[in-house]
């Protein structure tokens, strides 16, 4: 061996002989054949040699034949073998290194490689040699595999029975048990690497697939590499989901709910802990019950992931969700028996939260709990901990005496256990249950300790220590000790980067120097105040955009800062900018309300605030001037700003420095209601108060405090009285300083005041200036919560003045029959003159009229008619239309009447050709107008002409009046979760109050079991006068009516079903002048008063109102009516708003008993002071009901009173009719409960119906209508929806024959079919039926968008949605459909939308989804079954929309609208439904007029689509009569078959009481037969029927047709 080694190199051979070199003495060359031959000949040699084990001359040949050839692989493989053979693994090992550098795609390469280096105890190499061999050839799997396993013992230790199996397993199976056994010995790089050339192999072994997922992520976790152990930790439970492996689901879930946390990311682990929840409920619902569960499952398992999820939803801010899971965390503790620490823990963690929340009772429970069982496990520092959590609590309520006790037990405790931490912890608690029981100095004592029992270390508890002695100090007014303690508090904070303590600093010290004279303080608290602001703003947003729990403490913290940032500016001069701060808060009172349309102000540049251009420019808008007041700590301040000269005044009335101005203005504010007794009010006002949210809460804390603190304070009102009369004092504070501006005012103008705070309780009318005059005798005053409050009553009132003079531009174009209107538009562009140019014929001037339409907002009026010059020496025709100036009704319009003078050039126009359709001009001459009547109600005269047929068409007005309330209620109802007991189920002076003013307004009151939310709903949107008396709130802004009467939940109603919350109020579409609000009040709260925003009144006026009359506070039942009395009886002839609240207020002044101003004061109009007549709005009432019985008398017999039927009846479309579906849907479901056997008789029908539909024959069966089905109103119209008639039978009318329809025109039938279906499903949920209710009908844009979000979340449950996607933002956002979504199973995680897929949530999320896709218009059933990303999306309407549509033109073929009854104008903006009133006219003058080439071929397209048309509903007639005839024939069949049989008298029959020996017995059953009318009668009704079917198909065609020729009809350009 030694002698062959210089003939190697660690890269081989150093070089290759020839044959001539190895010839001594010869330099002969010899041939490469002979090389080759020599080669051979050596290998062979070398070869034999083996074969006889005689390794060593095997290796002297293949030596030589290297020498010839030394990338000879073969020969290099066979020395390889050779040295393995003698057991030379070095140079085995150089040999095969060598063969991997000729070949790296060589495996035999790689598997000597890893052999050699096997031998050579170098087993890791060995490892990755054999590896890269088994990826090179996989046909060699067994052996390798082999080989793998084998050096796999080197690093771990296989168990024998494995490695007595291992031969007999397949390659797969082999890696997998290799790379589970170098797991369990932690060897993780090795495992990822063998399992991962596991995966290279195709297998259907799904269990082993499995495993090794599982496995290599469990490795790639254990190596921190997070992300690709997430990757397959999913791609693992994939794959258990699609086979069911609960184990491996579970497994899954739970290492990547674990590797979320790891990472921070606590939404996604929640999201995966809640579909261990789902499994969980999968595998209950398998098992039974938990004693089947299977042994993966354990206690611990279902413990820790309650445990887990309560930690994770209170990391995010979720304590709801946090405190519900701690709830059976604790139960499963208890039903497991698992006591000790862990017990403990879970009753600290769940008081804790429920003291987050507020919920006191709850927490002291718990914290007793836990106190008992730190007890009797021995836990000291369990139990001092305890102890200062229910001092906490008890501080919470007021109960000082406990709350000390336990906190100096608290103290003591960790004094005694010479805990550092537990002490400060202590000493913290019980310094901050001093502040709140306002005790300063003791607070101070114990932040102190809190302070000296720092260790040094600790740097967190020192920051919070000084920030907290900084609060104590500020308190006790002692500001530069404060600042002090803040500034080390800050610099600890900054230092170390505690954001929150050193946003609190900052926010505090803010506070502090905003009071500051020095000019340098100023500014630095500016600059904290614009940092803090946006910082509040966006926590408050993120909590709300997130659903989560939102301290209380941040609203407060940015209201201070608002405040602060005013003082400031005020003390720079910056008045402008200190008015857009305010107005910048004021606005929160309305966005802050949930649901509102417009989201939280963004607070970035300085231009997101209302400039102050913008507020003078919405001054100048209307008529009013504006006070605009905003009450600082110790200043209040004050803007003017009057129409037509914006900002005129600014002042800043500063108090003295000592003194607080919210408590100065309360104290006169208290001063001047003098407020009867007690028992006063207990016997004249009527209880309509709903407890408060925490009303407990309030009661337990009013019952613990001491009365000392209240003796004091009205010593001290009684003290700051003395100085002078409430109402002068605040006259000069509020009033006196704008007073020079006031006083150039005209009397009687209109002065809105906008308040701040405790302003918003002062009845600013009631003020006397120097001359002891009232303001409200000064000016017309009203209330608005800000200027944005300002922009949304003008714009509520621009509607209404919109809609009015929408109303009367339609009344003026019906006036002489409607010529008005159809010369205004003149549909003759091309219908004249075919030879004449467009250039030539259209020189007349044109006015679209549609321009007057608002007068109030034109700028510049239309030109009046001008002649056109003759021609020809012809004179011109002119027509004028003039109308009346003034309301038929003698009101007040000053609406100027609307031009209707069209001139024209007719000489030019009046000629035809042939072909040429009469001229319109010639048609509607107004000379063949003769005027039938004088004057009707609505101003709309009566025609008739000689050359058309007029129309009369009465558009009333569609104002009314709704008196609503005094609601039945049950005896006990849900309010906040807690059952309430109202003070009486009936409200005897709110029914005396609503039948008093609906006498007034000659309506009938809407009371008692008709005053439903949803009937409240429906009267009150197209309502101009809204007056409510009922039970309400105005804290948390809820008006109560009846509750619905079905109920789909047992025990007392649910608070949705019969309350009127903001967010409802806000999705209403209101246009009422005025709503008057008799709500929320109560003797036992008269001392309360509305809050500030006026929250509930302005909801009101977002919802579309222009102005709502409310009382400040609770007056006596007679004082209210009688104001009401004066206050509607002024509306009567006409008034503002304003000059009926001042008649109310002036009779109570006028009556002894109500003079004082207690009694009157109170009364505020919040809005816009508008003018209403109720004269005027009744009359409108009687137009609507006259309309109403002349439609009704027109449909009951079937005559044209005065106007002829429209040639085209309304043929409504697929949308629409999928609109009614939905509204019969909705009530199906809502009543399936209490009538369950409704909807499968609706469905036997239906599918009894798509039968027939194939199978004509079927036809010759008869079916009778159930009774049940007949009972349902809804049930009924659903079934004339879709086509069905019924025939009765025979004398009975209660179980008719029904007629089944004969076609399926807009594919209703399968959709009505599903939908009914999916309601059996859906009827399980009673939350989503309710849900459902509420939300239907809804817009097919809102269906589509709801139809992706179920079908992404059925089919791709691994898509992950957020409540912030563009598609899924929509929904979330409606409250009344994320009530669906969150009944179906949704909720939110932060951002996220998770789904409970549970097997109960899943079912009924296809449920839903099923029912949607039923009553959408666009959307594909496919979505129900699998996911087709093409079909999601925007729907198809709004596609076609979208797309413009150019219009064809055939100057051959010239298609004309002629004006039929009530519609005379046309554009082609106008949808189909809007153009039934015509009749259409084809002029086709085809030898007159030349045509192209590609208008001919337009035309035959046109003319075959016709002929196909009528082709197809000529089918339509006769399938028509055929399925009549069969079904009648069926019918009558089965009567015939009846009277042939033979009649069997029975021995025994039951006969009708009462008969006599003269009279003949009468049995019960006898069937009555029918007489010869009755005979006529059903047959005429069968020819009917089938007559109606005919009308109807007869209607579609010519709707068809219509359809074809629009795009052809030319008009003029409007």
């Amino acid at each position: 061996m030694a002698e062959r080694s210089p003939h190697y190199t660690s890269q081989g051979l150093s070089h290759s002989f020839s044959m001539a070199s190895l010839a001594e003495g010869s330099s002969e060359p010899i041939s490469e054949a002979e090389e080759i031959n020599e080669m051979k000949s050596l290998t062979d040699m070398g070869n034999k040699a083996m074969q006889i084990k005689d390794y060593k001359d095997a290796i002297k040949h293949y030596d030589e034949a290297l020498e010839i050839d030394d990338k000879n692989v073969e020969v290099l493989n066979a020395r390889i073998l050779a040295f393995i053979e003698m057991k030379d693994f070095k140079m085995a090992h150089k040999d095969a290194e060598y063969w991997v550098s000729l070949d790296s795609d060589s495996a035999e390469a790689f598997r000597l490689l890893g052999v050699t280096l096997q031998e050579l105890d170098r087993a890791g190499e060995a490892l990755n040699a054999f590896l890269t061999a088994l990826d090179l050839d996989t046909q060699r799997a067994d052996d390798l595999t082999t080989n793998i396993a084998t050096v796999a013992t080197f690093f771990c230790e296989i168990p024998p029975d494995v490695l007595r199996k291992i031969n007999g397993m397949d390659p797969y199976k082999k890696l997998s048990e290799v790379g589970v056994c170098l797991f369990q010995s932690k060897q993780y790089e090795l495992t990822i690497k063998i399992l991962e050339a596991a995966q290279k192999f195709e297998t259907n072994q799904k269990g082993i697939t499995m495993r090794v997922l599982l496995t290599m992520a469990n490795s790639f976790s254990a190596l921190r590499k997070n992300e690709q152990a997430i990757n397959l930790y999913q791609e693992c439970l994939s794959t258990a989901m699609a086979t069911h492996e609960q184990i491996y689901q579970t497994k899954s879930l739970v290492n990547i709910a674990t590797l979320y946390l790891e990472i921070k990311d606590t939404h996604q682990a929640i999201v995966y802990y809640e579909k261990l929840l789902d499994l969980e409920a999968e595998i209950r619902e398998e098992a039974g019950s938990e004693e089947n569960f299977p042994d993966f499952w354990t206690r611990e398992l279902q413990c820790g992931l309650h445990l887990n999820l309560s930690i994770a939803y209170k990391s995010i801010g979720n304590m709801a969700y946090a405190e519900k899971h701690a709830q059976i965390y604790v139960k499963l503790l208890e039903k497991f028996g698992i006591e000790g620490h862990v017990q403990s823990e879970s009753y600290h963690n769940t008081g804790m939260l429920n003291e987050i929340l507020g919920n006191f009772n709850e927490a002291l429970k718990h914290y007793s709990m836990y106190l008992r069982v730190c007890k009797k496990s021995g836990d000291k520092k369990g139990m001092a901990q305890a102890y200062g959590c229910l001092g906490s609590v008890y501080a919470a309520i007021r109960n000082w005496k406990l709350s000390i006790t336990y906190h100096e037990q608290h103290i003591a405790m960790a004094k005694k256990f010479s805990d550092p931490k537990l002490l400060v912890i202590a000493y913290e608690m019980t310094a901050d249950t001093y502040m709140v029981k306002e005790d300063f100095e003791k607070a101070v004592e114990n932040y102190n300790q809190m302070l000296n029992s720092c260790i040094r270390t600790d740097y967190r508890a020192k920051s919070m220590a000084f920030c907290k002695l900084g609060n104590a100090y500020r308190d006790m007014k002692k500001n530069q000790y404060a600042v002090g303690f803040y500034e080390q508090a800050s610099n600890l904070a900054e230092d170390f980067d505690y954001v929150d303590i050193l946003t609190m600093c900052h926010y505090n010290l803010a506070c502090i120097k905003r009071h500051s004279k020095e000019m340098m303080e100023i500014e630095e608290a500016r600059k904290y105040f614009e940092k803090l602001i946006p910082l509040f703003e966006t926590k408050i947003r993120e909590h709300r955009n997130e659903d989560t729990y939102c301290p209380s403490e941040y609203h407060e913290q940015l209201r201070e800062c608002y405040d602060g940032i005013q003082n400031v500016l005020c003390k720079m001069g910056n008045k402008e900018e200190c008015l857009q701060y305010a107005e910048a808060y004021r606005k929160r009172y309305i966005t802050q309300i949930q649901s509102h349309p417009v989201s939280f102000i963004s607070y970035g540049p300085q231009t997101d605030f209302w400039a102050v251009d913008r507020m003078s420019r919405l001054v100048n808008e209307q008529n009013a001037a504006v006070v605009y007041y905003s009450v600082l700590s110790h200043r209040v301040l004050s803007w003017v700003f009057v129409p037509g000269s914006g900002l005129v005044r600014f002042y800043s009335g500063k108090s003295a420095d000592v003194e607080d101005m919210q408590e100065r203005i309360q104290i006169c504010l208290d001063g001047l209601k003098n407020t009867p007794d007690w028992k006063t009010m207990q016997n004249s006002c009527e209880d309509r108060c709903l407890p408060f949210r925490n009303s407990r809460l309030q009661f337990v804390r009013r019952k613990n405090l001491a009365l000392g603190n209240e003796k004091q304070q009205k010593e001290c009102n009684k003290d700051f009285l003395e100085e002078g009369s409430p109402n002068k004092i605040l006259f000069n504070l509020l009033l006196a300083p704008v007073e020079d501006i006031l006083m150039k005012l005209p009397q009687k103008s209109h002065l809105i005041i906008i308040p701040d705070k405790n302003l918003y309780d002062c009845p600013f009318g009631m003020l006397q200036d120097w001359n002891a005059r009232y303001l409200c005798d000064r000016f017309h005053l009203t209330l608005l919560p800000s200027l944005f409050a300002l922009e949304k009553v003008i714009n509520n009132e621009v509607n209404y003045m919109k809609a009015q003079d929408d109303l009367d531009f339609e009344r003026s174009q019906t006036r002489k029959g409607g010529v008005n209107k159809v010369l205004a538009q003149m549909v003759m562009t091309n219908a004249v003159s075919p030879d004449v140019d467009m250039e030539d014929t259209c020189t007349h001037d044109s006015y679209d009229l549609r321009k007057t339409a608002n007068p109030r907002l034109l700028t510049t009026l239309m030109g009046m008619p001008a002649s056109a010059e003759s021609r020809n020496g012809e004179n011109d025709t002119k027509c004028q239309i003039t109308s009346s100036q003034q309301s038929p009704r003698g009101g007040f319009s000053s609406r100027k009447p609307i031009p209707g003078i069209i001139s024209h050039n007719t000489a030019n126009r009046y000629y035809s050709q042939i072909g040429s359709p009469l001229p319109m001009e010639k048609m509607l001459n107004a000379h063949t107008y003769t005027t039938m009547t004088n004057r009707t109600s609505t101003g709309t005269d009566i025609t008739s002409s000689t050359l058309c047929i007029t129309s009369y068409q009465q558009i009333c007005d569609a104002d009314k009046c709704v008196v609503f309330g005094n609601p039945l209620i049950n005896e006990k109802l849900l309010v906040h979760d807690c059952e309430w007991k109202p003070s009486d189920v009936y409200l005897p002076a709110a029914k005396r109050e609503l039948s008093s003013v609906a006498s007034y307004l000659n309506v009938d009151p809407i009371t008692g079991p008709d005053a439903t939310k949803e009937n409240f709903i429906s009267s009150t949107e197209k309502a101009t006068v809204i007056h409510i008396a009922s039970y309400g709130c105005w804290k948390e802004g809820y008006i109560v009516f009846t509750p619905a009467e079905v109920k789909l939940h047992s025990g007392p109603p649910q608070q949705s079903s019969f309350i009127l919350s903001l967010e409802d109020i806000l999705h209403l579409k209101l246009r009422a002048q005025i709503v008057v609000l008799n709500v929320g009040y109560g003797p036992n709260r008269y001392a309360e008063s509305i809050p500030p925003g006026f929250t509930l009144p302005s909801a009101f006026l977002n919802a579309g109102a222009q102005c709502v009359l409310v009382s400040m506070w609770t007056l006596p039942n007679i004082a209210m009516e009688k104001f009401y009395y004066h206050f509607y009886t002024t509306l009567n002839e006409g008034a503002l708003v304003t000059d009926a609240l001042g008649a109310g207020i002036r009779g109570l002044r006028a009556d002894e008993r109500f003079n004082d101003p207690f009694y009157w004061s109170p009364w505020i109009l919040i809005g816009k002071d508008v003018k209403i007549n109720l004269m005027q709005i009744q009359h409108s009432m009687l137009d609507q009901t006259l309309n109403k019985t002349e439609k009704d008398l027109e449909e009951e017999t079937g005559k044209e009173l005065l106007n002829p039927k429209n040639v085209l009846p309304p043929v409504p479309s697929r949308e629409e009719n999928l609109q009614t579906l939905q509204e019969c849907l909705a009530s199906l479901l809502l009543h399936h409960k209490g009538h369950p056997e409704v909807i499968p008789k609706l469905i036997d029908l239906l599918d009894s119906a798509l039968k027939r539909l194939h199978t004509e024959e079927n036809n010759r069966q008869t079916t009778r209508l159930p009774e049940c089905v007949i009972q349902s109103e809804k049930a009924m119209e659903m079934l004339r929806l879709l086509g069905f008639h019924f025939q009765a039978k025979g004398a009975s009318l209660t179980t008719p024959y029904v007629m089944y329809p004969h076609w399926n025109r807009d594919e209703l039938l399968i959709p009505s079919y599903d939908a009914l279906r999916a309601i059996t499903d859906i009827s399980l949920e009673a939350g989503c039926v309710h849900a459902i209710y509420d939300m239907l009908p809804i817009s097919q844009e809102s269906i589509s968008l709801l139809v992706d979000l179920l079908a992404i979340t059925k089919h791709a449950s691994e898509v992950q949605l957020k409540v912030s996607d563009l598609s899924v933002r929509p929904l979330w956002q409606n409250s009344r459909i994320k009530k669906v979504l969150t009944a179906t199973g949704f909720h939110q995680i932060g951002l996220l939308l998770n789904f409970n897929k549970t097997p109960t949530r899943k079912q009924l999320l296809m449920a839903v989804l099923q029912f949607m896709l039923s009553v959408s218009a666009y959307k594909s059933q496919v979505l129900l079954y699998r996911l087709d990303v093409n079909l999601l999306g925007k729907s198809s309407a709004s596609k076609k929309a979208d797309s413009t549509f150019e219009m064809s033109k055939l100057p051959s073929l010239t298609p004309v609208i002629l004006p039929r009854n009530q519609k005379l104008g046309f554009s082609l903006s106008d949808s189909l439904t809007n153009l039934r009133d015509y009749r259409l006219r084809m002029s086709t003058p085809w030898l007159s007029r030349p045509e192209k080439p590609e208008e001919m071929e337009e035309k035959i397209r046109l003319a075959r689509s016709k002929s196909n048309v009528d082709d197809e509903f000529r089918d339509h007639l006769e399938r028509a009569k055929t399925w009549h005839q069969i079904s009648a024939i069926a019918q009558a069949n089965e009567s015939l078959a009846q009277y042939g049989r033979p009649k069997t008298t029975p021995t025994k029959v039951k006969v009708l009481p009462g008969a006599k020996a003269s009279q003949q017995r009468t049995p019960v059953k006898k069937e009555r037969l029918l007489v010869i009318p009755e005979v006529d009668q059903r047959r005429d009704y069968a020819g009917f029927v089938l007559q109606q079917r005919m009308d109807n198909i007869d209607v579609q065609h010519k709707t068809e047709v219509m359809k074809l020729y629009l795009p052809y009809i030319q008009t003029t350009p409007s």
